[in-house]
């Protein structure tokens, strides 16, 4: 009889090891918020994946809850992800640090510089273009500046598992920009907008 406890007991136990396996390389095992490092407190940015943008003209929301884009290289330390709308024809460029241990940084938690769009050269820059309205062609363009009224603000940054050889996160932010229209410079903007992404970095 012992020597049956002591086999049902070794079989738990290897279930335990290979569930616990299985749980640590699955992100869908990850979407509890409490699961992982969190730093930043979200600072009344939404839960829930988007793109936002508000222009003295148009605003709208876009859903990014099924965008899931493995990062690009930039450079050694850093890597971009970028898309562009259907519904909006909006495009965005961010940048982020190429390596999981610096992207859990406490320190990453503050205001970052806009750049030109697609300009972006390091982690947290974000950059975009849009329609100046609704259906038109005429773009406007983002602006490089560190000010009040522009910077790109991580509010948050959350570890939600691996993904293969990629750990991942969900980064939130705030923004405001100066933008002017490609084909009138003279036509400037201030947008502002938030936005909450899946980010992907190289394990370590």
């Amino acid at each position: 009889m012992r020597n049956i406890s002591k086999l049902i007991l070794l079989g738990l136990f290897s279930v335990c090891i290979v569930a616990c396996e299985k749980g640590g390389e699955n992100p869908d095992d990850n979407k509890d918020p409490g699961k992982g490092p969190v730093i930043g407190n979200g600072n009344g940015v939404d839960n829930t994946l988007h793109m936002a943008f508000k222009t003295p003209d148009w605003e709208r929301k876009i859903d990014c809850t099924h965008l899931d884009l493995n990062p690009i290289g930039l450079n050694d330390s850093t890597s971009y992800v970028s898309a562009t709308s259907a519904s909006t024809n909006e495009t965005f460029y961010f940048s982020f640090p190429k390596d999981s241990s610096a992207m859990v940084k406490p320190s990453n938690i503050k205001k970052y510089q806009i750049v030109v769009t697609g300009d972006n050269k390091r982690p947290f820059e974000f950059s975009q273009k849009l329609p100046v309205t609704a259906g038109v062609q005429n773009k406007l363009i983002s602006t490089e500046g560190l000010t009040s009224s522009s910077y790109n603000e991580v509010v948050e940054i959350k570890y939600t598992g691996v993904k293969g050889n990629y750990a991942q996160f969900q980064v939130k932010c705030r923004y405001s920009m100066n933008m002017y229209e490609a084909s009138n410079e003279s036509n400037k903007k201030l947008v502002t907008g938030t936005f909450h992404f899946k980010v992907k970095t190289t394990r370590l």
